[in-house]
């Protein structure tokens, strides 16, 4: 696993835009979210989160156009397993980091490794979805 998306499809995959704007402000959100608080060590500075949310236009989505643009960034993370939580963590310096591609400086201290344990019997992982998470 590599922080290059060159090299890592998981990484590659969830650099691709969406091609709805609302819908690719959620898929930031969530997948920063994935990466903060299940990779070993990585922490989300909070201070860059809100400004991202501010600057946005996350604050205009609501209702409908909230639900639709939700359920487009939810489907991006449909079969979420632990191979793609794996290849996430090992790229989200890649996404996030000091020279992030998507958004720098999210996230801080993280080490390139899932903070759960692979269970072969079931390596699915339930994400909450972006629809239920708390909307200003």
């Amino acid at each position: 696993m590599t922080n290059d998306p060159s090299t890592n499809w998981y990484l590659s995959e969830a650099m691709k835009p969406m091609p709805d704007a609302d819908a690719e402000i959620l898929r930031i959100y969530k997948l920063g979210g994935i990466i903060g608080t299940m990779c070993d060590g990585a922490k989300v500075n909070t201070a860059v989160g809100n400004r991202f949310l501010k600057t946005s236009g996350y604050g205009k989505l609501t209702g409908d156009k909230y639900k639709q643009a939700a359920f487009l960034a939810d489907d991006r993370f449909k079969l979420f397993d632990y191979r793609a939580l794996a290849h996430l963590c090992a790229g989200g310096d890649y996404m996030f980091g000091s020279q992030g591609h998507l958004l720098p400086n999210l996230i801080t201290g993280n080490r390139g490794t899932p903070k759960v344990s692979y269970d072969p019997s079931n390596p699915y992982i339930m994400l909450p979805s972006i629809s239920t998470a708390t909307h200003g």
